[in-house]
């Protein structure tokens, strides 16, 4: 999604929230993302998605390789700028080729944030211009409201919502807080509901760790409001994945339990120590080893 208000990126260490000003409700306090601690997570399925797009996109310029095979390897283009680069030796090429998972993945990644505020526009009532690529996905979340006899103005409770904890040091904004009829004889009950978009996975599929991401905003203890003021996070009486295909939706429910939630505070506590490392002085591709202990010379006997 887009930046909500108050998050802001820091070089190398990715989303943080706060350190605003007095003004807002973070003051000085920099909280980390709730994305960003989970970057710590093992992600299994992303080196070989990596490897298959790099594959995938060698094949795709192979005359270019072919072609530069039969040049000189070394290109000045190493020590450039990328802007300055020619785009066209066996460095630049090369290059290319390793940036593509990475262009693919941000490419969906803005996507998601394009489907992401049609969405959250459709709830506040607001007009957005045709957008034919997005548009098959915000049918099938109009498609989700009306299998759940969803009434914006009754059953939905907050949306793109910003929660903050300040005791475990982070935040997030969660995408829905709607009341769902799950509970006896059809009652309805509050649910967190966090959006999830591809154009490739599964309409069921479910990663590991987004679990945690919901418990991570589940159990944060305060919410701001669009006019800054605090609240308390209310009670849900569950969590669920909202998975958009351009031709299919499924509503997921996930435990995102206590259990869940304390396997995410030890993300947050882990990526907090490598945000608080200096890693230019201990990361080094030469380290010195620590001096062996003399051995005390044996006597003869």
């Amino acid at each position: 999604m887009t930046a909500p208000k108050h998050a802001r990126d820091i070089k190398g260490k990715g989303r943080y929230y706060g350190a605003c000003s007095d003004d807002c409700p973070f003051g000085e306090d920099l909280l980390i993302s709730v994305t960003n601690a989970q970057g710590v997570v093992a992600k299994p399925a992303l080196v070989p998605a990596a490897v298959k797009v790099t594959a995938e996109k060698a094949w795709s310029v192979l005359p270019r390789m072919v072609a530069l095979s039969r040049t000189s390897a070394s290109s000045d283009c190493e020590k450039r700028r990328v802007a300055d680069r020619c785009g066209r030796c066996r460095f630049c090429l090369t290059a290319e080729i390793k940036a593509e998972h990475r262009n693919q993945w941000d490419t969906a990644a803005e996507f998601g944030s394009r489907v992401h505020d049609y969405a959250h526009a459709h709830v506040l009532g607001e007009p957005r211009p045709y957008d034919p690529d997005v548009a098959p996905f915000v049918d099938q979340y109009l498609a989700f409201l009306d299998a759940w006899q969803i009434d914006l103005t009754k059953h939905v409770e907050a949306a793109e919502t910003t929660v903050i904890n300040r005791a475990k040091r982070y935040a997030g904004t969660g995408d829905l807080w709607v009341w769902l009829p799950t509970g006896k004889g059809g009652k309805r009950e509050l649910y967190l509901v966090d959006i999830k978009t591809s154009l490739k996975a599964p309409v069921n599929r479910v990663y590991p760790d987004q679990e945690l991401q919901l418990a991570g905003l589940r159990f944060a203890p305060e919410a701001i409001l669009p006019d800054d003021t605090l609240v308390a996070v209310p009670k849900f009486a569950g969590a669920a994945l909202l998975n958009l295909r351009a031709n299919a939706h499924q509503l997921i429910p996930l435990p995102a339990g206590r259990e869940a939630y304390k396997a995410f505070l030890g993300a947050v506590d882990l990526q907090l120590h490598f945000h608080a490392q200096d890693t230019k002085n201990w990361v080094q591709l030469d380290a010195p080893a620590l001096p062996e202990p003399a051995v005390p010379s044996q006597k003869a006997s």
